[in-house]
């Protein structure tokens, strides 16, 4: 693999150059300034002043290799100072607020969650995500200049390049404008996107889709929502709503959906229409062991019984299950007839509890609704990273600013990769 950097202006190439030879030191370290060179077609000489400008800010370090002859000249090898600076992660759920604080190999330093029991307001959603990134810096007693940036994986329609979440269907709030509040309370730069696109992020860096240019996220929680991964980037489309799979229709007389729609695949298949089933089926009187942990009302249902009762073997609620697995499947089936990608990762927590209950009907359907010329090279696979996939996704927003795009992120230093 060969890492050419692009031309341009002096500037702009010398911008870009840096940020190929740091992105080869994360990539390949430890190597050697010899290697770099090799590897970028760049001469010695520029590599050398590229590498001693990040050594001096503290990005790069130096360590003694091992010499391929005996009694030779032992190379002087690079590597990330992956502790030198920070990066801050936030998923913002309506269950839950998950702040986090990395180094820059993606090693998670320090974890906050605020889990939420009512819908909070605008402003006090705002003021959470700002508590949440004040007690990991405290925690972790790091100061600002030393956190490259803030990144953000909020759940709903996210306008990434104005860092705003236009709709949280769950929380049913307009136009929060996190970019701009993180960025006054702490002076750090803050990016902004959808909370299933920063897991299919995290997927190509840690996860499933490491090395996979083309592949599908399908999360299930409260919502439903899919990340793409075409030809190596994110896809967020013209009005950055790319993936909503939620959203399709499945039956245009189907039951109310959060989004004010009827009929959606999230109205049939998410956590909140697992409910809605179980509970409907209580009060037609199914049997199930469920009964006998809801001495009240059907209000005291919570997915978790739902999911100790499946786990228990409870013939209904497996039932609603499987039914669960064929809607899915169908969403898979055209995500799949679509955009052909090689590999479909699945997360959320129906598919531990479900199991192949869930599972089983899901690739039923996958295999009978796609086309034959290419469903069975689909690899369909669970995610190991899980909800916290997006949490860490959200911290990759920064860190693939700097090692890959060549653009400019500055901290209260003013410094990162140009100086």
């Amino acid at each position: 693999m060969t890492f050419i950097p692009q031309t341009g202006s002096f500037e702009g190439m010398k911008s870009l150059n840096k940020t190929a030879i740091l992105n080869i030191i994360r990539l390949k370290g430890p190597i050697s300034r010899a290697e770099i060179a090799k590897m970028t077609k760049l001469t010695p000489p520029t590599v050398g002043s590229i590498v001693g400008e990040l050594i001096d800010s503290k990005m790069v370090i130096e360590e003694t290799g091992e010499s391929k002859s005996h009694g030779g000249r032992k190379p002087i090898m690079l590597t990330i100072n992956a502790s030198s600076y920070y990066v801050i992660g936030i998923y913002g759920a309506r269950e839950i607020i998950h702040t986090v604080i990395a180094t820059l190999d993606g090693k998670i330093s320090y974890s906050n969650e605020e889990k939420l029991s009512t819908p909070p307001t605008k402003d006090e959603y705002i003021d959470l995500l700002k508590n949440g990134v004040e007690k990991v810096l405290q925690q972790k007693r790091i100061k600002q200049n030393k956190v490259l940036g803030i990144g953000v994986g909020m759940h709903g329609l996210v306008d990434p390049q104005k860092g705003i979440s236009i709709f949280s269907p769950h929380l049913h709030i307009e136009n929060i404008p996190i970019k701009q509040e993180l960025e006054s309370a702490f002076d750090i730069p803050v990016l902004v996107d959808n909370d299933v696109r920063t897991l299919a992020l995290a997927e190509s860096w840690y996860g499933e889709g490491k090395d996979i240019s083309n592949f599908v996220c399908l999360s299930v929680g409260l919502g439903i929502g899919s990340g793409i991964m075409l030809n190596g980037e994110i896809y967020t489309g013209q009005y950055h709503s790319a993936g909503e799979i939620g959203h399709t229709v499945v039956d245009i007389n189907g039951p109310r959906c959060q989004c004010g729609n009827y009929g959606c695949l999230e109205a049939y298949a998410s956590e909140l229409a697992i409910i809605s089933r179980v509970k409907k089926g209580l009060r037609l009187g199914r049997s199930t062991i469920i009964n006998d942990w809801i001495k009240e009302t059907d209000s005291q249902l919570t997915i978790e019984m739902v999911f100790d009762a499946a786990e228990k073997g409870d013939a209904f609620v497996l039932e609603v299950l499987e039914e669960t697995g064929r809607f899915l499947g169908i969403a898979v089936a055209n995500l799949i007839n679509i955009l052909t990608p090689s590999k479909v990762i699945l997360e959320g927590r129906i598919f531990e509890a479900g199991g192949n209950t869930l599972l089983s009907p899901l690739k039923e359907i996958i295999k009978k609704s796609s086309l034959r010329s290419y469903s069975d090279d689909v690899s369909i696979v669970t995610s190991d990273l899980g909800k916290k996939g997006m949490v860490i996704g959200a911290f990759t927003l920064v860190l693939k600013e700097l090692y890959t795009t060549g653009k400019v992120l500055t901290n209260g230093d003013g410094y990162v990769v140009d100086g």
